[in-house]
């Protein structure tokens, strides 16, 4: 399994402890509670630029200390920060600003060291920025995705040799999200890359099998939950992994099914479907005793394919004018039927009067626009507008259902994930299995055909739609086409009717879970 990774900062979150006692969280960064500091109502903001930390090594770490009732910036500040991965000490030093408004460049590299280009005051030893040069740090700063924790002194304001007495002390952790590549392969063996994307901790014991994810995440259920606000996982599906797209998902943490409205489905790229799964700070609190049960560590995720249609599905566009809602039935779409879609456009700044307006309706497949229509419908309506299409046997697999041109404006568009299903790869609960094939089973029990034989008889029926077999998961290709005794004992009797087909199909079944069959397209 390959594994790739990128990194990008998006979340704070912050405790403090010791002299005084205060707590917040941010996204990229975050302004916290006031305190008092030298009679004054002090408050620190911490923030980290750009958010996004991409293969450009170059940010910018800011503290700013200000007066929270004027917003006046408080001067002559030093800090001392010291910065923590995975309990070891990145860097440790005093730096100072002289107008309370620290920034920092940060420059990532894979030195083996930490070095500070700048001055120092001469009082507390801070560092730092000349007159010409910025404070610059330079080292193995940001290197990998996860928590960075980190300790903050405040040791002067006002002016450089007034040292304060009492001591503030700010603990917090700076999260970084890590990007994780995963390849994997559908019922047909074809390889599909998913992309898990944790915004709060690095990942870990991923697994897809059984058209299942499965992940965990470092995290401590014992914690003051009121220092969080919300865990966010992306789970990023390619647009052609047709057997794991669906209407709705279920997922669960340590065990526990997570409410609908925690998981959401935006299909706004081309290329493929982000499902988000965000556990806010009062779900936690709900779930924390249960979840402890399986770990006080951990957090286990898992995400499959709900056997229930949700709809409607919906995106907003790009310019904020419209909220689109998309539904059709039949629920399951295929081939050589008619399909009725319905589509509902909502303004969302608007007094809500009911109006036409004109869009293009598309469906784009493989690149190619097998669906093509200019058409009025209406706005802000319980009525929603409704389109006939029936889609061909070519066209079975995955398409985009594209809005766009709402209302004549170029921003006013969006996207939709179909799965158009054929005859032959329709996942069905029971499989028709032709008289005909009995015969082929009954001469390989008795070894008139040999394994081989028989196995690239079936993987054919399989692949040409004349043997229906309901999903299963594929396993990795098998180094040995050892087939189990009782299976061959299974094709004797489905042979000569003593078990039935579901009893043969579920030995066929065995076979390609264990990669012994495999099935291509």
């Amino acid at each position: 399994m390959k594994i790739l990774a990128s990194i990008t900062v998006i979340c704070i979150i912050f405790s403090f402890a010791i002299i005084p006692n205060v707590f917040g969280h941010g996204l990229g960064g975050e302004v916290l509670p006031p305190i008092i500091i030298e009679n004054k109502q002090a408050s620190l903001s911490i923030s980290i630029t750009p958010s996004v930390f991409d293969e450009n090594p170059e940010k910018y770490i800011s503290l700013r200390l200000f007066d929270s009732n004027t917003d006046a910036i408080i001067e002559h500040v030093t800090f001392e920060f010291e910065l923590k991965k995975d309990g070891k000490q990145i860097f440790k030093d005093i730096f100072h600003d002289e107008l309370g408004n620290l920034n920092i460049k940060v420059f990532t590299d894979n030195s083996n060291n930490i070095t500070i280009e700048g001055i120092k005051e001469p009082i507390l030893g801070g560092w730092m920025k000349s007159n010409s040069n910025p404070l610059t740090l330079r080292g193995p700063v940001f290197t990998s995705g996860g928590l960075y924790e980190y300790t903050v002194k405040i040791l002067s304001i006002n002016s450089d040799s007034n040292i304060i007495n009492e001591e503030i002390i700010l603990d917090g952790g700076i999260s970084i999200a890590q990007t994780n590549y995963f390849n994997v392969s559908d019922y047909l063996n074809e390889e599909k890359t998913l992309q898990v994307i944790s915004y709060f901790d690095t990942i870990n014991n991923f697994n897809f099998e059984s058209n299942t994810i499965e992940f965990s995440m470092p995290f401590d259920w014992n914690q003051d939950l009121e220092q969080l606000s919300v865990i966010h996982q992306e789970i990023r599906v390619p647009n052609t992994f047709g057997d794991f797209l669906s209407t709705r998902y279920d997922s669960t943490v340590n065990g526990i099914l997570l409410p609908d409205e925690s998981v959401t489905i935006d299909d706004y790229s081309f290329e493929d479907r982000t499902i988000h799964l965000v556990v806010n700070r009062e779900l936690i609190k709900q779930i924390q005793n249960e979840a402890i049960q399986t770990s006080d560590t951990i957090m286990n995720f898992q995400l499959r394919p709900s056997e229930t249609v949700k709809f409607p599905l919906e995106f907003v566009t790009p310019d904020l004018r419209y909220k689109v809602f998309l539904s059709w039935e039949p629920e399951i779409i295929h081939t050589e039927d008619e399909i009725t879609f319905f589509v509902t456009f909502e303004e969302i700044f608007s007094d809500k009067s009911k109006k036409l307006v004109e869009y293009d309706l598309s469906i784009i497949q493989k690149n190619n626009e097998i669906f093509s229509k200019h058409l009025a419908g209406n706005v802000n309506s319980q009525t929603p507008n409704s389109h006939k299409i029936t889609f061909s046997n070519g066209q079975s697999g995955t398409a985009n259902f594209v809005l766009s041109n709402i209302g004549g404006n170029s921003l006013s568009k969006g996207n939709f994930i179909l799965v158009i299903q054929s005859p032959s790869n329709i996942q069905s609960d029971s499989s028709t299995i032709p008289e005909w094939i009995k015969n082929n089973a009954a001469w390989w029990s008795e070894g008139t055909i040999d394994d081989d034989s028989f196995i690239q008889g079936i993987q054919f029926l399989i692949k040409e739609g004349i043997l229906q077999i309901p999903y299963t998961t594929q396993g990795s290709s098998s180094t040995s086409n050892q087939i189990p005794e009782w299976i061959k004992n299974n094709a004797a009797w489905w042979s000569e009717g003593t078990i039935d087909d579901d009893s043969f199909i579920q030995g066929i079944q065995f076979l390609i879970k264990e990669g012994i069959l495999q099935i291509t397209s």
